[in-house]
């Protein structure tokens, strides 16, 4: 778990940052499968959420102290 403020805000920008690229990425499949209509800025949207968890998820490796 996080010892620092900045590793606590990091760590809800990855659980936050996770659950909307999993919605989107969601929603993109289902837009492939026909079952909802197209609506292309899902596209954008997962590219950015997908970016904001990797560049949280690295910062955090950095910040937080390892045990």
């Amino acid at each position: 778990m996080p010892q620092t403020l900045p590793g606590w805000i990091l760590f809800a920008a990855m659980l936050v940052s996770a659950m909307a690229t999993s919605v989107t990425a969601t929603r993109l499949f289902m837009q492939v499968a026909g079952r909802i209509p197209r609506d292309w800025r899902d596209i954008p949207a997962s590219y950015a959420f997908g970016t904001l968890l990797i560049i949280s998820t690295m910062l955090f490796l950095h910040v937080e102290p390892s045990p």
